[in-house]
């Protein structure tokens, strides 16, 4: 039992590694203490091979349940920022950090660029092809429903990524 469930975790750990890119980042030194505001825009993604047009014909309560995978996004990229950073909607903070996804496939990726945007609409950090990695194999319940665990393995991901970016400034 106890070989088991060590093979599982070893197994939980390899599928959240994955080739993600930072392409850019000009961040400026000192953002201890920085609150970004956070979007995640879904116009052009393909959702299980669908646009979200087609999407929201098929799954009728893609529209309420959007929300909801935009706040376990959040919430998990805040998590794993830590207190020293956040994101969320602040009137006045000076960046945003705009997550743009491309895919979400049937077997548990969200695939995804990250820019964060200054307030001259600079992008001052980029992050090509982000994604959490495919979810533990025991997935149960809808695709619209576990797309939520997916969100939150992608936010975990992206947190964790800014936070070491952050920290080498």
């Amino acid at each position: 039992m106890r070989r088991c469930l060590i093979v599982f975790l070893v197994i939980c750990l390899f599928q959240g590694v994955v080739a993600q890119t930072v392409t850019k980042n000009t961040l400026p030194k000192n953002l201890k203490g920085i609150r970004m505001n956070f979007k995640v825009d879904f116009s052009h993604a393909l959702i299980l091979g669908m646009s979200e047009e087609q999407y929201t014909e098929y799954e009728k309560d893609w529209q309420k349940d959007k929300s909801t995978i935009v706040n376990n996004f959040r919430k998990a990229t805040n998590l794993a920022l830590g207190k020293s950073y956040g994101v969320g909607d602040y009137a006045n903070s000076p960046f945003t950090v705009n997550v743009i996804v491309n895919t979400i496939t049937d077997k548990g990726f969200f695939i995804c660029d990250v820019d964060i945007i200054d307030e001259n609409d600079k992008v001052v950090f980029h992050l090509d092809y982000l994604t959490g990695g495919k979810e533990p194999a025991i997935g149960i319940g809808t695709k619209l429903a576990r797309m939520k665990l997916w969100a939150t393995l992608t936010g975990k991901a992206l947190g964790s990524i800014l936070k070491k970016e952050f920290s080498n400034k």
